[in-house]
């Protein structure tokens, strides 16, 4: 059987999921697009083994505890689960078929498909139903840091024009990037799509699956280095995102990125480029930091500007902010909806949000960690500490690889030279990162290294009583995600709260 790739079957519409057409009284026609058990096989390959030769389903899922009745399960096998044993749970739940690498000894009353490789079987009925949909806009948003704010800046710019479907959350990888593509139906006019990856070839099938219009690399920073072994390797990585898209696809590059720059100075793609670089198309000058009023700045986009106030923290968000504006433009949007849009997004769930706490400002910033978003969120709080104390507590920048020793002292030298009034630090190289704070001139008494979150709390409880710090002070939270580090913020609101 000849199998479609994603781009053919895009280009002639010929290997489309049916399309079911839905009314309610009257109400406009809504098309809403479903699998028949033939497309299944058609978009996977996959091979048929048992069960009725005739079913559709409305939705693929890879999780029995979301599963709904008729759902086509897809069993996904890892390092220590057995996919087959999650296929029959979802058959007892319902499932109207079930797609496996290896057939269940059981045999059940559904259709069953098998396949090689049920992760590349995922991606590639994301990359059907991506073929089936002609008309949609994708947008595939890459970086070190930063994509995901990028991602939720660009929705609420674009949600104003059009009808737009999102990655939800960190759904960024091979399973959840695929999975969020598959919701999209024939009602979205846009999908928004954010694309993680901690090692080579993972975007370039994420790009594969996706076939992008417009496609963003925020930055290349030192982030996954386990996986990648350089900032190069970043680069290289991030870079299978421009190399994966097609001619006509619109790239939007940061020009005060030097690495961005380069991944996209040979390609033919039509660029817009965005920063606070005086050639970029897409600018930014008369930058003014408001402290938690968040960033003021003129907005340019070619000869056309306006002066506009985000309400998110920090100067590295007027570059995010930049490329979101840059992505708006490429899909159309004046610069007057751009602006509007900047001006209503808000700071979302642990990316700089600041939270009053007893009296005490905690700036909840646990969503992730690398040096350059650590320097961020340093120079945020900074920036609008006044006369308040300044207390940095953290965790661990997780997959570093043998840069993490080096990256942890340099972030406890920067913890000092930033003027932080204390840190709080716990984890594998607590140690590391309190003795690069004591070297950069921190006294030992504003050090604290500590074995875990509970030890934290009650430090912090301590120092207030001896009121060397309280109310009105900034306490910065941050770390990787495997830190947890909300969990010192949810200790606070317990006991102060």
């Amino acid at each position: 059987m000849e199998i479609l790739s994603c781009r053919e079957a895009r280009a002639t519409d010929s290997a489309a999921p049916s399309a079911v057409t839905a009314s309610n009284q009257g109400e406009a026609v809504v098309q809403e697009l479903t699998w028949k058990l033939s497309d299944v096989i058609l978009a996977t390959g996959g091979r048929f083994v048992s069960g009725p030769a005739q079913a559709s389903f409305a939705h693929v899922s890879t999780d029995t505890r979301t599963l709904q009745k008729g759902d086509l399960f897809l069993a996904l096998t890892g390092a220590n689960f057995d996919g087959a044993e999650f296929a029959l749970d979802a058959v007892r739940q319902g499932a109207g078929a079930i797609i496996v690498e290896k057939v269940p000894e059981e045999e059940v009353a559904v259709p069953v498909i098998q396949v090689d490789d049920a992760l590349r079987a995922l991606g590639d009925l994301a990359a059907y139903r991506r073929a089936a949909m002609a008309d949609l806009k994708v947008v595939a948003i890459t970086g070190s840091s930063g994509k995901t704010t990028v991602k939720e800046m660009c929705a609420t710019l674009l949600a104003q024009e059009f009808k737009l479907s999102k990655t939800k959350g960190n759904f960024n990888n091979l399973i959840g990037m695929p999975l969020s593509l598959l919701e999209v139906d024939n009602q979205h006019d846009i999908a928004v799509l954010e694309m993680g990856m901690n090692r080579p070839g993972e975007i370039a099938r994420m790009t594969e699956i996706a076939d992008p219009d417009i496609a963003c690399i925020v930055n290349v920073q030192a982030a996954h280095l386990a996986g990648l072994g350089s900032v190069e390797g970043v680069a290289r990585a991030k870079g299978e995102l421009f190399a994966g898209c097609q001619t006509w696809a619109k790239f939007c590059v940061n020009y005060d990125d030097k690495a961005v720059r380069a991944l996209a100075r040979k390609m033919p793609q039509e660029q817009i480029s965005y920063g606070r670089h005086g050639k970029a198309l897409v600018r930014a000058t008369h930058v003014k930091n408001m402290g938690e009023k968040g960033m003021a700045f003129t907005l340019h986009v070619g000869a056309e500007r306006l002066r506009l106030q985000i309400s998110v923290m920090g100067e590295h968000n007027v570059s995010n902010a930049l490329a979101a504006a840059a992505i708006a433009h490429a899909a159309g949007l004046d610069i007057g909806q751009i602006a509007a849009g900047l001006e209503k997004f808000k700071a979302f769930d642990k990316r700089l949000q600041i939270l009053d706490i007893g009296g005490l400002k905690i700036i909840n910033d646990c969503y992730n960690a690398n040096p350059a978003s650590m320097m961020a969120a340093f120079d945020t709080v900074q920036a609008m500490r006044g006369a308040h104390k300044t207390i940095a507590i953290l965790g661990d920048m997780l997959e570093l690889g043998a840069e993490s020793e080096k990256a942890h002292r340099r972030l406890g030298e920067m913890v000092a030279c930033k003027g932080f009034d204390y840190l709080l630090v716990y984890g594998e190289y607590a140690k590391v990162v309190a003795q690069g704070a004591m070297d950069a001139s921190m006294a030992l008494r504003q050090v604290h290294r500590l074995p875990d979150k509970e030890a934290i709390l009650q430090t912090i409880f301590e120092c207030m009583e001896e009121k060397r710090f309280g109310k009105g002070d900034y306490f910065l939270v941050k770390g990787s995600r495997g830190m947890c580090m909300e969990k010192i913020i949810e200790g606070l609101q317990r006991e102060l709260g």
